[in-house]
């Protein structure tokens, strides 16, 4: 509690609840604080029953074993839902034995050295109440504790340094996650995406290829890419790429004018073409001639396409054709 309350005072009613407790074993439940705005003046602590002029009631937090025969109850005191401001002068603890009534245990009251509590128009940081009595001899104690409540930083800390804060539940865990990650079947999607990556037929097994390996490959200029389709590509490590592939599908008619053949490149290159070059394909079985020309266009060829112009010098026979090609860049 704040320095300005005196100290807490056990009533009569409070020290006949310790005897009970002490001489029947039953246990001594502290169930609520209670503040309020009433004067000590011409008080007799010891034959209250209750606040003179109670205004709210505190939650219980926690409560421990404070030595020398004291116990600490620690409430928490918020006007989040006050109405009406006051002085919270009076403090009482309440408490019960067994399924007994609740009577005023302890009483302290700060006098005019309160401060003023607001109503919750005007927030303020919850306080936390630290209210220390006599329990003398009594050993069996417990409190009602609230879910409106607060952990102030310096429990929490004990709490989590406690090894027996959980029931042994942290050591629990400890063990199962350290058999866990022995165990290889525990992560088999994982491992089983590992022996993919390696090519091998385990995770456990050595790789085909180390990074190094493939490090030192790609700095030979070893391939990063490839597409081996009838149009494709070879990528390699140096930027240096290969492609081809058919003008058109459908075999055309050719004449001696010229003709454009427009092909699209399975990939772009990433500057220019270096080289192209271009071949026909007929779909005629019988023994004809035909004599085509075929000629690389760069300066209509961009990094998405390249261009040829074809046309016919001569031929014995009228057949179709189509351009297979083949282009080199980087």
């Amino acid at each position: 509690m704040p320095d300005v309350y005196n100290r807490n005072r056990v009533t009569k009613k409070g020290y006949n609840l310790l005897a009970e407790s002490i001489a029947t074993k039953k246990p001594i439940t502290f169930t609520k604080v209670v503040v309020g705005d009433g004067d000590d003046t011409g008080l007799d602590i010891d034959t209250m029953t209750g606040l003179v002029s109670p205004k709210m009631e505190l939650p219980i937090g926690n409560g421990e074993k404070g030595g020398d025969g004291e116990y600490v109850i620690q409430a928490v005191l918020s006007n989040k839902t006050l109405e009406h401001s006051f002085f919270p002068k009076e403090v009482g603890l309440f408490a019960k034995c067994g399924d007994g009534e609740e009577v005023l245990y302890s009483y302290s009251n700060g006098g005019n050295n309160v401060g003023l509590m607001p109503d919750k128009n005007t927030p303020i940081n919850a306080e936390i109440y630290n209210i220390r009595t006599k329990i003398g001899n009594a050993t069996n104690i417990t409190f009602v504790t609230s879910d409106d409540t607060y952990v102030t930083k310096g429990e929490l800390t004990k709490h989590n340094t406690d090894p027996d804060a959980h029931g042994g539940l942290l050591q629990k865990v400890k063990t199962e996650l350290a058999t866990h990650n022995t165990d290889i079947l525990s992560h088999q999607a994982i491992t089983t995406m590992i022996a993919k990556i390696l090519g091998a037929t385990n995770w456990q097994e050595n790789p085909v290829a180390t990074l190094k390996d493939i490090k030192t490959t790609l700095g030979m200029g070893g391939i990063v890419a490839q597409r081996l389709e009838e149009n494709g590509f070879v990528k390699f490590a140096n930027g240096f790429t290969i492609q081809w592939g058919l003008g058109e599908n459908e075999y055309k008619d050719l004449t001696s004018s010229k003709k454009t053949y427009s092909c699209v490149l399975p990939i772009p290159f990433e500057h220019k073409v270096l080289y192209a070059s271009g071949q026909t394909e007929t779909n005629d079985k019988v023994n004809h001639y035909t004599f085509v020309n075929i000629a690389h266009a760069p300066e209509e060829s961009t990094k998405e396409k390249v261009v040829f112009y074809t046309w016919i010098d001569w031929d014995w026979s009228y057949v179709k054709f189509r351009l297979a090609w083949m282009a080199f860049g980087y």
